[in-house]
């Protein structure tokens, strides 16, 4: 049986540091959750991705009908339809590659800024490569509040293949 001199103090001031630092874990991920994702940050606007063309880079403009797959020397261009979100909405707009590379990008500005300048997002092929990588390229929406990203309004995704 259980020695009446055995003293459980240590084992109880254990249980009750692990339990100390267990609450005060919680409460740093409650603090980050709050302070990355404040509630009330959601609004019920959606960017619309009219969709992805081919672009010329010269003369800046799409020509041809939207598409899904692009050959890997083909230039493309995202067009988005500023016009149906709040002038005053921070928003920014960026492409990634299979890699998670930026690999084009605008803002973040206001909305009236872009829907005046910024029609288009091409993606940006670095010119020691000459052409995009083969793979996944998404287009991600973003608006921001007080400068950091808080909800995404809105992605496109087109594929790039390896075949000419």
């Amino acid at each position: 049986m259980n020695d009446p001199r055995e003293d459980f103090r240590p084992l109880y001031w254990t249980m009750l540091a692990l339990g100390l630092a267990a609450v005060a874990i919680l409460a740093v991920g409650v603090v980050t959750i709050l302070r990355f994702a404040p509630p009330g940050e959601r609004t019920d606007y959606r960017a619309h991705v009219v969709g992805v063309f081919p672009y010329d880079p010269r003369s800046a403009t799409v020509d041809g009908p939207p598409a899904t797959r692009f050959h890997r020397d083909q230039p493309f261009a995202a067009q988005v339809a500023w016009e149906q979100l709040p002038p005053s909405m921070v928003v920014a707009a960026r492409w990634y590659d299979s890699l998670e590379s930026e690999v084009g990008s605008v803002g973040p500005v206001a909305v009236s800024d872009l829907a005046q300048h910024e029609t288009l997002i091409p993606v940006r092929t670095p010119a020691e490569l000459h052409n995009n990588l083969p793979g996944t390229y998404t287009l991600v929406v973003v608006r921001y509040s007080r400068g950091q990203p808080v909800e995404l309004l809105g992605s496109q995704s087109v594929v790039v293949s390896r075949d000419p």
